[in-house]
């Protein structure tokens, strides 16, 4: 975490944006005194911790905004006095709230997007860059999350109903991963395809936020398949609500949902990877795909 050598030194933060009242884009930059500039929110990962966390994390310390995490970013490297080092940028808003100054932060300031890339640090720019490159809709981190269940006891070892299968150790981790970091996108429904495995996965996330797991047959393998346009409709439903949804579906149906929603946008997504436990961050504009983040594991990446 320190930099030994040429261990990497593991950090995040985010391009924290609002409209302004004349509707133009205005970027937070705050100022580091120890520094003497003005540079985007960010801070160095803790152990256990998924930069998606650390991000939200600085941001909120940094500017006092709980902020919600959209697109990610750019990731920054560049060589310190203490090693190679990787800046995890993602798009974010929240509310405006009170800004308090601290040893680390004693500034915060509006700039209008097309200004921002003229902060004193420009290691950021390319994250200022890549976040006026989003379409509107896709800079509000509003989002569908593609949940696959995580795993499960082998159906060879299970003796009781299909439907029933729990996960095992490792499912159980993965869904405690899934609690830890999915609130970033601040969620405001779960759902889950019918069957114990599905809706597990999704129960310690549901407990973090106090929301309850909704089944929705749909997303089940069998369900989807025969009726896929049913499914398609239903995400499309989801992402047109507003807020992110998070829903927890086989690696089957994940994959032919981003094949389908990526060919009708015109996207060149080439790979749909879905391993169990792993989570696709899609964001909509004008009723179709505009982008998809894959986390194949919500896990820290600090030993």
């Amino acid at each position: 975490m320190h930099g030994d050598g040429d261990r990497m030194i593991r950090a995040a933060g985010g391009v924290l944006w609002r409209s302004s009242a004349g509707g133009a884009v205005e970027v937070a930059l705050v100022h580091r005194p120890e520094y003497g500039d003005w540079s985007l929110p960010k801070g160095k990962l803790r152990r256990g911790e998924h930069p998606l966390v650390t991000a939200c994390r600085e941001v909120a310390e940094e500017t006092g905004v709980r902020a919600v995490a959209g697109k990610r970013l750019e990731v920054e490297h560049y060589n310190t006095a203490r090693g190679p080092k990787a800046v995890e940028y993602w798009a974010m808003h929240g509310p405006d709230a009170p800004f308090r100054p601290t040893r680390e932060v004693d500034d915060l300031a509006r700039v209008p997007l097309a200004d921002a890339r003229r902060l004193d640090y420009q290691g950021d720019a390319y994250a200022i860059d890549a976040l006026r490159a989003l379409a509107d809709g896709v800079r509000g981190g509003s989002a569908v999350l593609l949940v696959r269940n995580a795993r499960a006891v082998p159906a060879g070892r299970w003796h009781g109903a299909g439907g029933h299968r729990p996960l095992d150790v490792k499912g159980r981790e993965q869904a405690e991963s899934l609690r830890r970091t999915l609130p970033a996108f601040g969620p405001s429904r779960l759902v889950s395809a019918s069957g114990a495995r599905f809706a597990d996965t999704m129960r310690p996330l549901g407990a973090e936020l106090g929301l309850a797991v909704e089944t929705e047959p749909v997303f089940g393998e069998e369900e989807y398949a025969a009726r896929p346009r049913h499914g398609l409709t239903r995400i499309l439903e989801l992402a047109d609500a507003g807020d992110a949804t998070a829903v927890c579906t086989p690696g089957a149906v994940i994959r032919h949902l981003l094949a389908t929603l990526a060919e009708d946008a015109g996207l060149d997504v080439r790979e749909y990877p879905a391993v169990k436990g792993s989570v696709w961050a899609l964001f909509f504009s004008g009723g179709r795909l505009a982008a998809a983040d894959y986390y194949p594991a919500l896990t820290s990446p600090l030993p």
